[in-house]
């Protein structure tokens, strides 16, 4: 790749042309820079043959940011980065220009590079004296530049798109700049980026299965979402009034009892599973929130059970379809935020009311608190460790009877791992716990302006609260009655609920519903074609004139990553078909440079086993959908022939 540098006087006019060709949010980033201050800390001369080199000065110190024979340097570090054959390459600095066209010049024409370069007046330097034109228009850079909260969200939005499969099996470069003179502030980075990585896999899971879980339930759940009010209902209506997040974990036990002074001085929200030990300790809370898709929500929390009306479910519209009509009470379905099955059904049934809900029932909770307007957020219960003995829950729930038996077995078969406690030791935990607790610290650090305590007595150490004694937090801060109750405001806005304007949307609905049955049936038959041309594709590979097949097996192999681009061009066939494009891009990543007749056939192989995969995902969404659409058509047959009012709740 050829190397474009700017004279003296041609500088300003480059820096124009590069800011042309970054990302809009990149080029606003660029330009907030004070050029003044840029030339104070940046220093570039010519060496004889006419490279630029860079001298950086930071407070009372000054290195070169290049040596005094760039090229050689650039050489020589990227002769020992192993490019070939890799999906993505982790380019920790830029080597001001130098290291970043030299690991183009070597690097594979599909191989990703993802740029971090943590020193903005840096990169902005370098916009000045190189021209990026010959690698921006490969589009195989991304440019994530300066601190992680900089750049944190571009980091997002890459995951989420095609480009990212590629790095299922990254390289990882540290320039020398990055090493010499920057490495603390690189390790962050690095650490930040495999910790976001390790968090976006955990959320999106590995389970088709799960999906199709979640969808039916959405789907089953639609007449309790037309019929009942939205989210926004309790927007901000509890500003200032503290609420005490009641998870089970073993330390509950301890405490329980002194959340009976909470009553009516503080919301209670409870944790789905805490439900039971809070009723048989006479604890009403004043929120029961849910996370869980399964079957066991169901047959652990609400079969045969009776709770009392004057507390509120407030949980994700994709629970069992069993526990809305069992609860007698106040209720809201909530949508998940950015999440694709529940932004589909919010946009035709919602009001765009919804959570970030996590992965674990106390992310919900915190969101719904921070949601509520509720200050301070009281953690209890908060154990995310086991207690003594082995203990996972509160003795008073259901996981101590025979039906919770499989969820004890679940947990007595993982593997210990010790964590940081509250009071400073290492106490043993598990390691969905521990991910569970830094999807929690990563909530808590969005919301830095409210008070998070951790009243917690005992369990694992949360960064982003404070430990306070639950006694001395209620003390200080229930002092005065909370302004209304929580179902009370629930039936309040359900008398308000426009039949008419759900209807319209329910309709609207089950059109979208019918477009993507056949959206999935057309995916399901690109998938038929890809995997028959794969068996071709094999055949020809194992010819003994391969050569004459080179042209044919080149451009089905691309034809066929295009394809894949089809499967999440839309973010609802993104949601049901990640999780198998991650898991075969890691694999034909992991292949490596394809340079033998045996890596043509083992390609081929696993583009074959990628189609079939993707075959059977189109083919069980597609049936959901269809069989989702006369139980839809049901549920506005009710609408139109009954006067629902949503005076009261049907009796259970």
């Amino acid at each position: 790749m050829i190397m474009i540098l700017a004279r003296e006087n041609q500088t300003k006019e480059m820096f124009n042309k590069n800011l042309q060709l970054l990302s809009p949010w990149l080029r606003e980033t660029v330009l907030k820079i004070d050029e003044k201050e840029l030339w104070e800390k940046v220093q570039v001369t010519y060496d004889n043959e006419g490279y630029p080199i860079c001298r950086y000065h930071q407070e009372h110190t000054s290195f070169l940011i290049t040596s005094q024979r760039p090229i050689q340097e650039a050489q020589q570090w990227s002769e020992a980065i192993a490019v070939q054959g890799a999906g993505a390459i982790f380019m920790y600095g830029s080597g001001f220009g130098y290291s970043l066209f030299e690991i183009f010049r070597r690097k594979q024409p599909h191989t990703l590079v993802v740029l971090f370069e943590q020193n903005i007046y840096l990169f902005a330097a370098m916009l000045h004296y190189f021209d990026l034109e010959p690698i921006i228009s490969t589009q195989k850079i991304a440019f994530l530049i300066g601190d992680i909260e900089c750049f944190a969200r571009a980091f997002d939005q890459l995951f989420f798109s095609i480009v990212f499969a590629n790095c299922t099996s990254p390289v990882l470069a540290f320039t020398p700049v990055a090493q010499r003179n920057f490495k603390d502030h690189y390790m962050q980075i690095h650490k930040y980026i495999f910790s976001q990585l390790g968090l976006f896999v955990f959320y999106i899971g590995n389970d088709h299965l799960d999906n199709l879980i979640g969808l039916h339930n959405l789907l089953s759940n639609t007449k309790e979402i037309v019929k009942n009010p939205y989210l926004s209902c309790l927007k901000d209506k509890y500003q200032d009034v503290p609420a005490f997040i009641i998870a089970n974990g073993p330390s509950l036990d301890k405490n329980i009892q002194q959340l009976k002074k909470v009553k009516d001085k503080g919301l209670i929200i409870c944790a789905e599973s805490a439900i039971i030990p809070l009723i048989r300790n006479n604890i009403k809370p004043d929120i029961l929130t849910i996370i869980e898709r399964t079957k066991y929500t169901y047959t652990y929390h609400f079969e045969n059970i009776d709770y009392p009306e004057d507390m509120a479910l407030l949980c994700l519209g994709l629970v069992d379809k069993r526990v809305y009509p069992s609860f007698c009470g106040a209720k809201i379905p909530i949508f998940r935020h950015m999440e694709a099955i529940n932004q589909w059904l919010n946009k035709h049934l919602g009001d765009g009311s919804a959570l970030d809900a996590g992965a674990n029932v106390s992310h919900l909770a915190l969101e719904l608190a921070v949601y509520l307007g509720a200050n301070p957020i009281v953690f209890v219960g908060q154990d995310y460790a086991y207690g003594p003995e082995g203990i996972t829950h509160s003795k008073a729930s259901v996981y101590f009877e025979e039906k919770g038996k499989r969820a004890r077995e679940l947990l007595k078969s993982k593997p210990i791992i010790h964590v940081e406690s509250n009071e400073g030791t290492m106490i043993p935990s598990n390691q969905l716990w521990t991910d569970f607790k830094k999807g929690l610290e990563h909530k808590i650090a969005t919301h830095s302006h409210k008070i998070i305590i951790n009243s917690t007595e005992g369990g694992a150490r949360i960064k982003g609260t404070r430990c306070e004694p639950l006694a001395y937090a209620i003390k200080k801060y229930c002092n005065r009655p909370i302004p209304h109750k929580v179902h009370e405001v629930i039936s309040q806005n359900k008398k308000k609920v426009s039949v008419a304007e759900r209807k319209q949307g329910l309709l609207s609905f089950i059109k979208s519903v019918e477009g993507y049955a056949g959206l999935f049936r057309k995916l399901r038959q690109e998938a038929t074609h890809g995997r028959l041309a794969c068996r071709e594709m094999i055949r020809l590979s194992q010819e003994k004139d391969i050569a004459k097949h080179r042209n044919i097996l080149e451009e089905t192999y691309q034809k066929h990553i295009n394809t894949y681009q089809l499967f999440i061009a839309d973010d609802l066939c993104r949601c049901f078909s990640q999780q198998v494009i991650f898991v075969y891009f890691y694999l034909m990543n992991r292949l490596g440079l394809i340079d033998t007749s045996d890596k043509i056939t083992e390609i081929f192989r696993i583009q074959h086993d990628f189609f079939h995969h993707l075959n059977i995902v189109c083919q069980s969404v597609s049936v959901h959908l269809e069989d989702a659409i006369e139980t839809l058509k049901g549920v506005l047959e009710e609408l139109d022939n009954s006067d629902y009012r949503g005076e009261d709740y049907e009796q259970c």
